[in-house]
């Protein structure tokens, strides 16, 4: 047996059985690399369930891309060029007429195809919106630091934004713009949240996502505020510019606040537990700014 999958004038088909081991694959990647997502996508129905879990596994694929440590130098020279040649396949996707395979030398992310294929079809995923996250991890390559928030906003767009804007397209959802608008504010408040808990991890790496121009402020700039977070050095000028920082992703968090209102009602558990999670992170290091200095701060899986 095999399930056709119908999109505009074209279908393709995929063997039952193969599509079955695809979604398999996906949810055991999310239960494996997710972490804080997959609490909520457990809670999400099926069959919407499946298509969040190769949501992750086509979003995992990209940033392992993006962020991998490289091997060699060959492997730091085509990390650009494998992440377009990613965009080339995730685009040829979107046509069901278009006979591909990943070309990757991964034989996993080969079985998860297929599912990640059937769910960016079934649920008519923007192309643009794809294309927004393959540019900002395109962009981490030889961008690290931002000199203001305008500039992080747009780069927290492309790789955190995107993100909600899939989910809600697969929830489904009211309210058009209005509530892009609250998903959009969700995934800056989200990836704020992933900066301020990786500062040292992001240091080693030799990335600033803290805008240059608010470290000034504070007496910093990017080499020095490295070199302090990754020493653990920290004083009142450090909890100051944290809670700059706290304030600014709590007003997002709040800007998008009714999100859930305008989801599917049986998905709104999802949302909701997902955004939850990250707050109640945002909030553990608001308790204690210098905590994220000592080691990544986590909620217990019994939190979760």
């Amino acid at each position: 047996m095999s399930s056709t999958l119908a999109h505009g004038t074209g279908v393709f088909s995929v063997d039952d059985e193969r599509l079955k081991s695809s979604f398999a694959s996906c949810r055991q990647l999310a239960r494996v690399r997710a972490r804080n997502f997959y609490y909520g996508m457990m809670l999400t129905p099926e069959p919407k369930r499946s298509a969040m879990y190769a949501v992750y596994a086509w979003m995992r694929a990209v940033d392992d891309l993006a962020d991998e440590p490289a091997r060699s130098p060959h492997d730091e020279q085509t990390r650009s060029p494998r992440i377009e040649s990613f965009r080339r396949l995730t685009m040829a996707s979107l046509d069901p007429n278009c006979d591909i395979s990943p070309d990757s030398g991964d034989p996993q992310q080969a079985e998860r195809w297929p599912a990640i294929r059937k769910t960016l079809v079934e649920y008519h995923i923007d192309a643009g919106v794809l294309g927004d996250m393959i540019d900002g991890q395109l962009v981490d390559q030889h961008k690290s630091t931002y000199a203001t928030f305008a500039d992080l906003y747009r780069y927290c767009y492309q790789v955190a934004s995107v993100v909600g804007l899939v989910c809600i397209q697969v929830w489904g959802y009211k309210g058009g713009e209005e509530t892009r608008r609250r998903a959009k504010h969700r995934g800056i408040a989200l990836q704020l949240t992933n900066i301020l808990r990786d500062l040292v991890e992001d240091a080693r790496r030799g990335r600033v996502y803290v805008p240059t121009d608010e470290l000034a402020r504070y007496g910093y700039d990017a080499t020095t505020f490295a070199e302090s977070v990754q020493s653990g050095q920290a004083d009142e000028r450090f909890d100051r510019l944290m809670a700059m920082q706290i304030d600014r992703a709590r007003s997002l968090y709040e800007k998008s606040e009714s999100l859930e209102r305008f989801i599917t009602r049986s998905c709104r558990p999802t949302c909701w537990a997902i955004m939850k999670i990250y707050r109640d992170l945002l909030e553990r290091i608001a308790r204690d700014p210098r905590r994220v200095l000592r080691g990544t701060v986590a909620l217990s899986r019994g939190h979760k």
